[in-house]
């Protein structure tokens, strides 16, 4: 299975809930992922104070992924983008895993019912806990 990860730390800890911002520490930041699996693409933002995840369907459109994630993250998130990692793999989830595990960071993954794949740091618990108006 391939799969596409370009994955965004950024330098704010965050809550969608409680609408507030501060900075992020070594363990406890924010993230934009951008995930493509079997050509199913996905946007996830999560929210480190709450573990708070928030998905959305990009579509199947996604031979330029890696592009278009840079480009929106930078559009959006540029004043508090930290690290950008891009992870690629025809090895499934386990071998995302693997690389990840190769550029420093844990492998910890969480697979949602939906079909995509997002990193989470480990020992934590990100789930979708609000949703976004509009």
């Amino acid at each position: 299975m391939k799969i596409t990860l370009v994955l965004f730390l950024l330098n704010i800890q965050s809550s969608y809930v409680q609408n507030i911002e501060r900075e992020a520490t070594a363990g406890v930041f924010d993230t934009v992922q951008f995930v493509s699996v079997e050509g199913k693409g996905w946007r996830i933002k999560t929210y480190a104070i709450d573990q708070d995840v928030h998905p959305w369907s990009i579509g199947s459109n996604t031979q330029e992924i890696v592009a278009v994630a840079k480009q929106n993250t930078r559009k959006h998130y540029g004043d508090v983008l930290s690290k950008t990692y891009v992870i690629e793999t025809s090895d499934g989830i386990e071998g995302l895993r693997r690389e990840l595990a190769r550029q420093g960071l844990s492998a910890t993954l969480e697979v949602a019912e939906a079909g995509f794949v997002f990193w989470v740091p480990a020992e934590s618990d990100y789930r979708t806990r609000s949703t976004p108006a509009g």
